[in-house]
């Protein structure tokens, strides 16, 4: 079963998404090493996820990469490079783009109906849950999953800039005649993070919901 995020431009991004769970013998011994003592499904969801870097970088000719991980177990990309990796249980995919491009990317993949109601107040602010709370079930079903999902894919993108944490609650998503943004608490640190040029895309397949956020370099 094969997926593409299709409002992604090809000309600037590479990308690649499986269904199928790929084993250790895709890593190099370095890789290895990172999971060595995991169990059997961190093992699976890692080594799928390099499989798909590899994938999506061999477009730019960077397909023997090796990917380590850094302080907060995040990729490390090859120089020139930025990308992203996400999986679920049923979708695992990672996104690449040049830095002559694109400066920061986050990839997140979620399975609807994964956030209950007991939740909203750990990961949502007052006007997200004022949002989610005019939805019938269905619909709330997949927008709360949405707007989690893009605080994962912000937060993958804004790490390798900012080297901070950032909580649920700092960042706020919007929704505006169906497309979404975003908003930061003051308190965050986001000078680096230019929010009027930040694009948040989305798609379903399936039972996922596969969320995208980018900051493409100023012309």
């Amino acid at each position: 079963m094969s997926y593409t995020f299709s409002n992604l431009d090809p000309s600037l991004f590479s990308q690649f998404f499986t269904a199928e769970f790929i084993g250790i013998e895709v890593l190099t011994p370095a890789e290895k090493a990172l999971i060595g003592k995991a169990a059997l499904k961190r093992q699976n969801d890692f080594s799928t996820g390099r499989h798909c870097a590899r994938k999506a970088l061999g477009r730019f000719g960077a397909s023997d990469t090796e990917i380590l991980t850094g302080e907060v177990k995040e990729p490390l990309w090859p120089a020139g490079f930025v990308g992203s990796i996400s999986h679920s249980k049923k979708l695992t995919g990672a996104i690449v783009a040049k830095v002559e491009n694109i400066a920061a990317v986050g990839l997140d993949v979620e399975t609807i109906g994964g956030i209950n109601h007991d939740m909203w107040d750990i990961l949502f602010t007052y006007n997200e849950q004022v949002f989610l709370s005019t939805m019938g079930d269905r619909e709330q079903a997949l927008y709360s999953t949405l707007v989690f999902s893009f605080k994962e894919a912000f937060y993958k993108l804004q790490y390798p800039l900012t080297k901070q944490y950032v909580d649920f609650k700092e960042v706020g998503i919007l929704c505006t005649g169906g497309h979404f943004g975003l908003h930061a608490d003051s308190e965050f640190n986001h000078q680096m993070i230019p929010r009027e040029r930040l694009i948040l895309q989305w798609d379903k397949f399936d039972s996922q919901v596969i969320c995208v956020c980018y900051l493409p370099v100023l012309r």
